[in-house]
């Protein structure tokens, strides 16, 4: 375990492309080897230079987003994005979206996690929402435990996440932000 003072917490800048790519795909695995077949992970692997452009795309020219990176050594050991609007049909109008949430496996459980939500939810406090969403797959046990413990309330919603042709169940954790 690395002590968290070891740990920073900065905003996103379009270099962090290559990293933020590749710890979203170590983290995918990690979550979802039980959920997945290894073909969704190779694709995933495989669309690696297509990730890093769209992320530089979105830093350079997106003002309704926030990234943050958590480093450890020069390191990205953490992401965070979220937006202002809610990219999911029933939370549209009415809710911000934090949308990616990764930690390193090797680095779960230092509080980077919570860093992060405090920092969308007082940037998106910032911006005007009162409440925010949280997608999250139904098998997703270790994910869900964390939002319910954050007070995030499951919402009735739930929608398919569809990976090569296969529906997977997402539901949803909503959140009041407090100012």
């Amino acid at each position: 375990m690395i002590p968290y003072d070891l740990v920073t917490i900065r905003k996103a800048k379009p270099e962090d492309a290559r990293g933020w790519a590749t710890l979203a795909n170590q983290v995918w695995r990690d979550a979802y080897a039980h959920i997945f077949p290894e073909e969704v992970f190779l694709e995933k692997e495989n669309m690696l230079e297509e990730k890093i452009a769209r992320f530089q795309d979105r830093m350079e020219n997106d003002s309704e987003n926030i990234a943050y990176v958590a480093e450890c050594d020069g390191r990205i050991i953490g992401i965070m994005c979220g937006s202002i609007r809610s990219s999911y049909e029933p939370f549209y109008a009415d809710y911000a979206d934090l949308g990616a949430l990764y930690i390193d496996p090797a680095f779960q459980g230092q509080g980077i996690a919570t860093a992060f939500r405090k920092t969308f939810e007082k940037w998106a406090g910032q911006n005007g929402a009162s409440q925010y969403v949280i997608g999250v797959l139904k098998e997703n046990h270790k994910a869900r435990k964390v939002y319910e413990a954050w007070g995030g309330r499951l919402s009735e919603q739930e929608r398919p996440f569809v990976k090569r042709d296969v529906a997977y169940p997402e539901v949803f954790y909503t959140f009041s932000i407090n100012q």
